[in-house]
């Protein structure tokens, strides 16, 4: 008898014990699920951007079928420079990047491709070239009398902004049945105050922007010697805009 009992016992244990092994090796096998899901994911997202960034439409040098150039249509330099890139809201680092001023288009060259492809516009927010930082402003109503949309440059951000729309004007002469091209410069410098942008081509447009300080604004220029000649004016107003953004947040 005493056999007999423990034969029962032992067979109804069989399949509790079969119960709690299934448990055990269910609970490691839906971990693992999770974790192939997760990496899974990962790794369709690490493709997926950038194919965001590398699906734009080529770019097309058309200064090249010019026999005689001068200058270039590019921000700085006609090579890819150093950059970075904040599109779709993604932000990507350790690109070769140009910026066409004449088109307003900033130029991607992909690795280990002949081509270069054009960034679109509408998915950019900002970029960086060579240690320049250019930002996208989008003019709406109460801003576009002064400012276009496109790409500014970022000169100072502070309690006031200095901003510089950078362009070049293509301009094609004719000499002897040939054609050559050349790309004049054709900057502009804007401050952004209070949400506000104001042109700033001179000296007396800068210093209507901080007439508030004007007093202390104008004695601070006059000490340190400010040029507002075309090859200083840039820095002098960067400068200027410097000293009021101190006074400001005083």
């Amino acid at each position: 008898m005493k056999l007999q009992r423990l034969a029962g016992l032992a067979l109804l244990c069989v399949p509790l014990f079969g119960q709690r092994a299934a448990a055990q090796t269910a609970a490691p096998t839906a971990a693992l699920a999770s974790a192939v899901a997760t990496a899974e994911q990962q790794y369709a997202a690490a493709f997926a951007l950038p194919s965001q960034l590398y699906n734009g439409p080529e770019y097309i040098d058309y200064a090249l079928p010019y026999r005689v150039r001068i200058g270039h249509q590019f921000f700085l330099e006609p090579t890819r420079q150093p950059g970075a890139v904040l599109y779709n809201g993604h932000y990507f680092a350790n690109l070769l990047l140009a910026y066409d001023v004449v088109k307003d288009q900033v130029v991607l060259s992909p690795p280990r491709s002949p081509l270069s492809l054009r960034l679109i516009n509408d998915n950019v927010q900002s970029f960086s070239v060579s240690s320049h930082r250019f930002v996208r402003l989008v003019a709406d109503s109460a801003s576009r009398r002064v400012i276009e949309t496109g790409y500014y440059e970022v000169l100072l951000d502070s309690t006031v902004q200095v901003l510089a729309r950078r362009s070049k004007r293509l301009q094609e002469h004719v000499a002897q049945q040939i054609i050559s091209v050349e790309f004049v410069p054709q900057d502009e410098l804007f401050i952004k105050k209070a949400g506000t942008y104001y042109p700033v081509g001179r000296k007396a447009a800068a210093l209507r922007v901080f007439a508030d300080r004007g007093k202390e604004v104008q004695e601070y220029a006059k000490a340190q010697k400010l040029s507002f000649k075309k090859a200083a004016f840039e820095a002098s107003v960067v400068q200027l805009a410097r000293y009021y953004s101190g006074l400001a947040a005083r």
